[in-house]
C-alpha cells in the first residue's frame, strides 16, 4: 500500500513537471504563429467557393510575401483581413458564413500576434497590385504556410 503511494505520488510529481516544462517553452517560444486551421479555411475556399466567384469580376489587393518578410508582416495581414472581408461582402450569400466568419476570426486573430517595428513606413492596402480571388486566396495560403514554417523552425535558433 505503501508502495503504491509512492508511485502515485512520484508520477503526479513527474506529470507536474512535464506540464511546467511545457508552459516554460510554450511562453519562451510562443504560440505557434499560423494554426493549421486557417489553412484549411483557406483551402476550402480555393477549392470549393473561388471557381463560383469566377463568374464575377472581384479584384482584391494583394500584398506578397516580400511585404511580410520585409518589414510590415502585421500591416501584410491587416490587408489580407481586410480585403477577405471586401470579398465576403461582394460574394455574397453564396459562400458558407461559417467559413466566411471563421476565416475572418482567424486572420483578425493571428494579426493581433504579429509584432511590426516602430516606423516600418509600410505601404497602404491600396497601393498593393489588384488580383483576382484565386491569385489573392493562393498569395494569402503561400505566407500562412511560409509563416508555419519560420514558427517550426524558430526553437532551433534559440
Amino acid at each position: 500500500m505503501l508502495r503504491r503511494q509512492r508511485t502515485d505520488s512520484l508520477l503526479n510529481v513527474l506529470l507536474w513537471f512535464l506540464f511546467f516544462i511545457a508552459m516554460t517553452m510554450k511562453q519562451a517560444y510562443g504560440p505557434a504563429i499560423s494554426s493549421p486551421e486557417i489553412h484549411q479555411i483557406v483551402q476550402t475556399f480555393i477549392k470549393e467557393e473561388v471557381h463560383k466567384m469566377e463568374s464575377f469580376d472581384c479584384r482584391l489587393y494583394t500584398p506578397t510575401l516580400a511585404d511580410y518578410k520585409q518589414k510590415c508582416p502585421r500591416s501584410t495581414l491587416t490587408c489580407f483581413t481586410t480585403e477577405v472581408k471586401v470579398l465576403m461582402l461582394e460574394y455574397g450569400k453564396r459562400s458558407s458564413s461559417l467559413h466566411q466568419k471563421r476565416l475572418t476570426k482567424r486572420l483578425t486573430e493571428l494579426t493581433s500576434l504579429i509584432k511590426q517595428k516602430d516606423g516600418a513606413n509600410c505601404p497602404k492596402c491600396e497601393v498593393h497590385r489588384e488580383q483576382a480571388a484565386n491569385d489573392f486566396l493562393t498569395t494569402l495560403q503561400g505566407i500562412l504556410e511560409w509563416m508555419n514554417n519560420q514558427g517550426s523552425q524558430q526553437p532551433a535558433s534559440h
